[in-house]
């Protein structure tokens, strides 16, 4: 049903332009919003074809030489198929609109339709054939076989930040108090935050970014480790 309007859609830029064979930027513009809709259909043909259960391998159908890229290729043209229908029954709504079947055409659309013009069929089965063939490539690149990736061993040593992240932290603490220390330094002074960096001396915002850097790198060794003792 998406893939016969879209097929309409198409058909009306095609109608457009036999009226207005003069207007070719109009033509072009209309086309161009068709892709659009298009690009939801295949978004749509895909996300079926992922969820649908036939295309999942199966060991039966493998034996019987339905391997992964003959599923992806029936997929493919099962999509294809689907919208070569919608597309057909779009083709004929449009040709009864233009009163090219039967009777006269419809008032309303006959000159946004073409009505009364020519229509170039190879255009037309052109056009058409956008939308199935769209579906398909999209349907077939995502479904295409995939060598299955090894699997990743979990780790089972200690991260390797952990002896650096605890070697910047100790040498941010030693430039720290070494930076803050002043003439009498009190037992509470020995690592005083830096409230303002204009206020605090350089070797402490230093040693604070030493520290915060060293905690970073540690932090990921250390809650390995906790995990570890907790096991």
């Amino acid at each position: 049903a998406v893939a016969g309007g879209v097929g309409f859609l198409l058909l009306c830029t095609l109608g457009h332009a036999a009226t207005h064979p003069k207007d070719i930027d109009g033509s072009l513009v209309r086309l161009a919003w068709c892709a659009v809709p298009l690009a939801a259909t295949a978004q749509l043909a895909v996300a079926i074809a992922r969820t649908d259960p036939a295309t999942g391998p199966r060991s039966g159908l493998a034996a019987a030489g339905y391997g992964p890229g003959r599923l992806t290729l029936l997929t493919a043209v099962s999509a294809a198929v689907f919208c070569a229908l919608g597309s057909g029954l779009a083709l004929l709504v449009f040709l009864q609109l233009r009163g090219d079947l039967l009777g006269r055409p419809v008032a309303a659309t006959a000159e946004l339709l073409g009505a009364g013009e020519p229509l170039p069929w190879a255009a037309v089965l052109t056009l058409l054939a956008v939308g199935p063939v769209t579906t398909a490539v999209a349907s077939a690149i995502a479904l295409r076989p995939r060598e299955p990736r090894a699997e990743k061993s979990a780790p089972s040593g200690i991260s390797h930040g952990l002896p650096w992240g605890i070697a910047l932290t100790a040498t941010g603490l030693a430039l720290e108090a070494y930076a803050g220390r002043g003439p009498a330094p009190a037992p509470e002074s020995l690592f005083p935050l830096p409230g303002r960096l204009d206020g605090s001396p350089p070797g402490v915002v230093g040693g604070w970014a030493l520290t915060a850097i060293g905690l970073v790198l540690a932090g990921p060794g250390l809650a390995q480790l906790i995990g570890k003792v907790l096991s």
